[in-house]
């Protein structure tokens, strides 16, 4: 065996490796993303009312807070 086999056969190993943990981070993520989404069509009203998505009153749309 020459440099130029050896060579190959190292990146040919070291791609495989980095494939397939690009994959396995692909997934995990994937996984992941789902979970910061706020859900509110299941949460209780006392809570919604917590986080003041039910106060009442309507949303402000005054001109200083468009800048």
């Amino acid at each position: 065996m020459d440099c130029a086999a050896i060579e190959q056969d190292r990146q040919a190993r070291a791609a495989g490796t980095f494939s397939w943990l690009s994959d396995l981070g692909r997934r995990l993520l994937r996984r992941l993303s789902g979970w910061d989404r706020l859900e509110l069509e299941g949460m209780p009203d006392r809570v919604k009312r917590d986080l003041g998505f039910m106060d009442g009153r309507e949303p402000r749309y005054n001109r200083e807070f468009r800048r």
